[in-house]
């Protein structure tokens, strides 16, 4: 018997979940039957958009996972098992170099987000190309029961517009809770560190490193994660624009209207204990969009700025958006675009104008070089906060944060928020409407410049290319951008003619 399970030892803080948790506990693979249909994937990079070749596999992995809360009185890193050992069986994608001798040893676990009540891939998205590129692989897990929902009813968006013929092949997952979540991704971190024979990567690909990422509401997963259920296995975690710790349950919440007596409920920490642990022994990394900054689940609303430490690091990205969708990709599968459901021309940080996917490569990079070598990454300098607002220049552009080049000699306007252009939703579309406003209000706008005013800003055209240079190597030179990327944005870069 793993866990006691009297009422008494229940309510025993356990201080040791690396023991407690038993993130070594096995857990079952299996290939799904191809006859009972296509996967479902993941992601809005497909594996064509990565120069390298690449393999991609789906399993499923199941097991037996405790649910845990906090004590009455709740500390983040103290939590007590709810529900003992709950069968879970869920799905994963691996995303893996073809030729195993380009694998480097590096691997990250996304955390799939699940705000849209389907999978989505927001860290892939973002930094496929980096991935593919370093030769790391990438594992991303369906973490949460309303995408299991969605797989299982047959991935109908919104419950009636068919996307895939998924029924079948899913039929048999189930995440009973989400706070299942916590234990289960320690299982399958551990199942890939060790390999084996039972493990989705062949022999040949030996893991030296693993980081989780998870970003919106699963970046806060991560929080509460790497908080409360940090154990050796795990190398480092990445938080993508998220300031707080998810819920460690579904529980209802503890002093809420008809809420039950505790333990019934489930105590919500508060304050800074909703932050992320800044004293881990692996790299903690925390990066905001500017979207971020003053949403009500964002760093203002929540005072979520934390001091760098020896592990962890936290950056503010000006110009940047929540968002990072790629344009000409459909937000309703062969019926509508991102562009096509936002009213103002789109600024995401995966296909710019403003980057932000490259500052996260770069981010990237550092992790692994500091969970190698030991070699300290960068301290970023904040976006300016004044009276509780985002401080902006005489452009409507943000002061201060880390800096892409088109911050400090703008062409634009760049808003970190659009909104829904109602009038460009097909009427039978029309139920959709609140998950796109959020996807537009999540994404950035661009108001470019008129030509007199570019005529009068940058009057030589020589001389703009000469300082957009000089901030590229400036940002090379403190490593918050790569060469490969820098030379993207260089090769792009179209001088304002007067």
């Amino acid at each position: 018997m793993r866990h006691p399970h009297t009422l008494l030892a229940a309510l025993i803080p356990i201080l040791s979940i690396a023991a407690a948790a038993a993130p070594t506990d096995p857990v079952a693979i299996e290939l799904p039957d191809p006859a009972l249909g296509d996967a479902h994937v993941v992601g809005l990079r497909t594996l064509a958009d990565v120069p390298q070749a690449y393999v991609e596999e789906e399993f499923f992995v199941s097991g037996n996972a405790t649910v845990y809360t906090y004590e009455e009185q709740p500390r983040r890193e103290v939590v007590l098992p709810r529900d003992l050992d709950v069968p879970y069986k869920t799905r994963l994608i691996v995303r893996r170099p073809a030729d195993p001798r380009r694998f480097r040893g590096t691997l990250v676990i996304e955390w799939w987000n699940s705000t849209a009540t389907f999978d989505s891939a927001p860290v892939w998205d973002a930094s496929a190309e980096f991935f593919a590129r370093e030769g790391w692989v990438y594992v991303g897990v369906t973490n949460s029961n309303t995408p299991i929902a969605f797989l299982r009813d047959g991935c109908r968006l919104g419950g009636i517009l068919p996307v895939a013929n998924c029924r079948q092949r899913y039929a048999t997952l189930s995440l009973p809770e989400n706070g299942q979540a916590y234990e289960m991704m320690s299982q399958i971190a551990h199942l890939l560190g060790e390999g084996g024979a039972d493990t989705p990567l062949p022999a040949a690909y030996r893991v030296k490193r693993i980081f989780h990422a998870g970003q919106s509401q699963q970046g806060g997963s991560v929080i509460t994660y790497a908080t409360a259920f940090h154990f050796p296995a795990n190398d480092g975690y990445f938080v993508q624009t998220f300031s707080t710790a998810r819920a460690i349950n579904s529980g209802p919440a503890c002093g809420v209207a008809n809420a039950p007596a505790y333990p019934a409920c489930t105590p919500a920490l508060q304050g800074a204990a909703r932050l992320v642990r800044t004293d881990l022994p692996v790299p903690v990394y925390q990066a905001m969009s500017e979207t971020d900054m003053a949403s009500s689940f964002g760093v203002i609303a929540n005072d979520a700025r934390q001091q760098d430490t020896r592990s962890y690091r936290y950056y503010e990205m000006a110009g940047t958006a929540h968002t990072g969708v790629h344009k000409d990709v459909d937000v309703v599968p062969n019926l509508l675009t991102l562009e096509q459901a936002c009213l103002n021309p789109l600024n995401t940080h995966a296909d710019g104008p403003v980057f932000g996917a490259y500052l996260l490569n770069a981010m990237w990079k550092n992790m692994e070089l500091q969970a190698r070598f030991r070699i300290p990454p960068p301290h970023g300098r904040r976006i300016r906060v004044v009276d509780d607002a985002v401080a902006r220049d005489e452009f409507g552009n943000a002061r201060g944060g880390i800096r892409l080049p088109e911050l400090d000699l703008p062409v634009a306007t760049y808003s970190p928020s659009n909104q829904v252009d109602v009038a460009n939703i097909p009427p039978f579309l029309q139920p959709a409407i609140p998950l796109l406003n959020l996807f537009c209000a999540l994404s950035g706008s661009v108001f470019p410049f008129d030509q007199e005013m570019l005529a009068e800003l940058y009057p030589r055209p020589e001389r703009f290319v000469a300082r957009y240079r000089q901030r590229l190597l400036l940002l090379l030179l403190r490593r918050f951008l790569l060469w490969e990327d820098a030379r993207k944005l260089d090769e792009a870069l179209v001088p304002p003619v007067p």
